[in-house]
């Protein structure tokens, strides 16, 4: 049980700081390459959310990990998967081609 409880702490962890390894959103500008990352973001969503469920659902040992500690990574997989929620809903938005810089 303490095996799984670290794997999936592992997997959330690399989901978490997943984001911060990719280029910026300034350099994909075809529209194929911002439905596929937002395709990618949903996915990672449902991944997290799942994730959140199994880890909130699982009875951890209690004389090994606090179900506290697995409370709050329930909650922070729920906030990953809400930001990727949003960082895909912004990719599928049509880019703005003319704007106003007054």
């Amino acid at each position: 049980m303490l095996y799984m409880n670290v794997a999936i702490a592992l997997v959330a962890g690399l989901m978490l700081f997943e984001p911060f390894t990719r280029a910026p959103v300034s350099r994909f500008t075809t529209p194929r390459i911002r439905r596929n990352l937002a395709t990618r973001s949903f996915y990672q969503a449902g991944a997290a959310f799942v994730t959140a469920l199994i880890v909130a659902t699982s009875p951890p040992a209690p004389e090994r990990i606090s179900p506290l500690f697995v409370l709050c990574v329930a909650a922070m997989l729920v906030l990953a998967s809400l930001y990727w929620i949003i960082r895909g809903r912004r990719f599928l938005k049509q880019r703005r081609v003319f704007t106003d810089l007054h």
